[in-house]
């Protein structure tokens, strides 16, 4: 947060007048290290476009996160190169295209709603930011519903990661809680960590679920592992962490991928990488047959 209060893209001022906006820029000149440039209007202007701003990034996340919930059903769908192919056009970029879980935090659904509010307010179209918000909000509750259809009722199951993002203690609209809930409510048992916010998600979680001190605890007893933030104390992880002491195989899932490398075909790991569909032989079943087969058919004609 500091470094990116040092380093902004750009400043954003609100200002009465033109001598209140020369201070103001003044004052954020003597801060900042990177030289940003400065976009300097009225203050109904300056707060638009300031929930714009994320309204739009976590529409663009919410489209990431569509296509990651996509290639996890489709069979051989990988997310990241998806994402990778469509962030080649100039117009898009590869920037909070990686799909994973919903965004949380103070910011990012605060300032959705609000600009759904004041387009609403106004008489305008409240259409997008409303969806977006309400697809954000569904994203734990789907990704349980996935994962339950496997797993066996009262299964220990450890969450690594609680804050809304890497190395922060806040778990304000943090997906990873509102998973944390919802496999309470289904009667599993749940474990989890956080290097930073462990305190934080007791408060929160009431507890609801055991949040312990360190990773190895977590992972001891744990049946299901969830990755489910991308911190890089889980990307050293190795696959003896997941196995030590475990005479069943372990299920991962890593919401953000990072382990595949390390663990994908490791021995005593089921590991699943959310957003990557199973295998292209799938296609002979399930409900891409015979949208395949229709296709298939319509070239064959055309022919």
């Amino acid at each position: 947060m500091i470094r990116d209060f040092l380093h902004p893209d750009f400043l954003l001022i609100g200002e009465y007048d033109r001598r209140s906006g020369d201070e103001l820029e003044a004052h954020y000149r003597d801060i900042v290290v990177n030289g940003a440039g400065a976009a300097r209007m009225s203050v109904e202007n300056a707060e638009l476009a300031k929930i714009s701003v994320n309204a739009y990034v976590t529409t663009t996340i919410t489209f990431a996160n569509m296509l990651a919930e996509i290639c996890d059903r489709m069979p051989g769908g990988d997310v990241d190169v998806v994402s990778n192919a469509i962030g080649l056009d100039s117009r898009i970029g590869r920037k909070y295209l990686t799909g994973a879980l919903g965004y949380g935090g103070p910011c990012f659904p605060r300032d959705n709603i609000a600009l759904g509010f004041f387009s609403s307010a106004l008489g305008a179209p409240a259409d997008l930011p409303s969806v977006v918000d309400r697809l954000n909000r569904g994203a734990a509750a789907r990704a349980v519903s996935r994962l339950v259809e496997t797993v066996h009722p009262g299964a220990t199951i450890a969450v690594l990661g609680l804050a809304y993002k890497p190395s922060s203690n806040v778990v304000l609209e943090s997906q990873a809680i509102q998973i944390v809930k919802a496999l309470v409510d289904r009667k599993y048992r749940v474990v989890a960590f956080d290097p930073l916010a462990g305190h934080g998600a007791n408060q929160e979680l009431g507890g609801r679920a055991l949040v312990l001190d360190s990773i190895e605890a977590c992972l001891r007893d744990a049946e299901v592992v969830l990755i489910a933030t991308p911190d890089p104390r889980f990307a050293q992880l190795t696959a003896q962490d997941f196995t030590r002491g475990h005479t069943t195989t372990v299920r991962v899932v890593d919401f953000w991928r990072h382990l595949a490398p390390v663990l994908q075909g490791a021995p005593g790991i089921d590991y699943i990488a959310y957003g990557r569909g199973g295998a292209t032989s799938a296609l002979a079943r399930g409900p891409l047959a015979e949208l395949w087969e229709d296709a298939v058919a319509g070239f064959t004609e055309g022919v």
